[in-house]
């Protein structure tokens, strides 16, 4: 059995090519193989009124937005991401019931506590699998909302359904929405609860949120990806021609990981990479997010968890101070790019205030 891992799919109202997208991974006859995706954000026609929490703005995908994926199915979609809710209650029921008829088991969201927090069950000749998906608090603006996602619970009790579930699966996943945005390298507490994770059975964890791919390791038998990055998020424009979503270089890579289960075989896992071109996604012939997470992963081999708090505290210093205004802005909008899109910003901020 195989499931094919990606992350972020976000189709911001209707911004996305005409037509079908041709899977990502290929299927082999006689073979299990599913695909398991982030479905970022909900399907609906009224955004939810609520503000956010922790701002920004609320987001929906076209009413259609499921059909694109349509060959892709069977396949497993995870709901439990900051967004969706962005389409309130109606939103998040509409989009449980569009993926499904589509194909798509659904994990990590649903109209209930109990199928809020049901993990997927994946039963196949070779084996069964048991996905559990969390949104953490850092990137959910509708903390513990019910209906809505499936909120992470703290490491006792996630360890505990771990250990629960071990007794009744072969292998447990933990496919995570977590963590802050754009940096390259997981915050020392993601390496902390990786590390929890891996203790208490997990076999496999897989990351995503933070819009760009970040490095692995592996803690005992456990990989643990902090980020597949983005597979496919729309940019578009507002009515007045400036750009509401854009994204750099970095924001367009995004992994693949093919990963095989067979019983009484270490767990065995493939990378790929992808490149999102305008209003389309490739499989990168450069191999840039592979590069990427490879880079990534260098530190993380190089320091204990005591020695990389402090490296990544100094890392971070000069990604703020530098880095993120060459990467994030000049590079995502050019330089006379980026001084429209500030003078943008900061009228539409004073219109706000006035």
């Amino acid at each position: 059995m195989k499931l094919f891992c990606i992350g972020d799919i976000a189709i911001a109202g209707n911004h996305v090519s005409e037509g079908l997208w041709s899977p990502p991974f290929v299927r082999v006859p006689g073979e299990e193989t599913r695909v398991l995706f982030n479905w970022e954000l909900p399907i609906g026609q009224n955004l939810n009124p609520v503000p956010r929490e922790c701002g920004g703005p609320r987001i929906l995908s076209g009413m259609t937005s499921p059909g694109v994926i349509h060959q892709w199915a069977p396949g497993f979609a995870a709901l439990a991401t900051n967004h969706i809710l962005d389409g309130g209650e109606e939103g998040l029921d509409y989009t449980l019931r569009a993926l499904q008829q589509e194909g798509f088991s659904t994990v990590g969201a649903g109209m209930t506590q109990h199928v809020i927090e049901k993990p997927l069950i994946w039963e196949t000749e070779e084996g069964t699998l048991a996905i559990i998906n969390w949104v953490f608090p850092e990137a959910n603006p509708d903390w513990m909302h019910m209906p809505g996602a499936n909120c992470w619970p703290g490491v006792g009790q996630a360890s505990n359904l771990i250990r629960i579930l071990k007794r009744e699966v072969d292998w447990v996943m933990a496919f995570v929405h977590w963590s802050d945005e754009d940096f390259a390298y997981p915050r020392p507490e993601d390496r902390v609860i990786g590390r929890a994770l891996a203790e208490a059975g997990t076999d496999i964890v897989i990351s995503h949120h933070p819009h760009v791919v970040r490095g692995m390791e592996i803690i005992g038998a456990c990989p643990v990806f902090y980020s597949l990055g983005n597979f496919y998020f729309s940019e578009y424009v507002d009515d007045n021609g400036s750009w509401k979503a854009k994204w750099a270089p970095r924001n367009r890579e995004g992994l693949g990981i093919e990963i095989s289960f067979k019983h009484g075989v270490k767990l065995e896992y493939k990378v790929i990479s992808f490149w999102q071109a305008n209003r389309s996604v490739i499989n990168d012939p450069l191999r840039r997010a592979a590069r990427r997470m490879k880079d990534t992963s260098k530190p993380l081999m190089r320091f204990s968890e005591k020695d990389y708090d402090r490296w990544y505290k100094t890392k971070r210093m000069w990604f703020d101070k530098i880095w993120i205004r060459w990467h994030f802005g000049i590079r995502r909008y050019g330089v006379g790019g980026l001084m429209r899109h500030k003078l943008h910003t900061s009228n539409h901020r004073f219109r706000v205030k006035g």
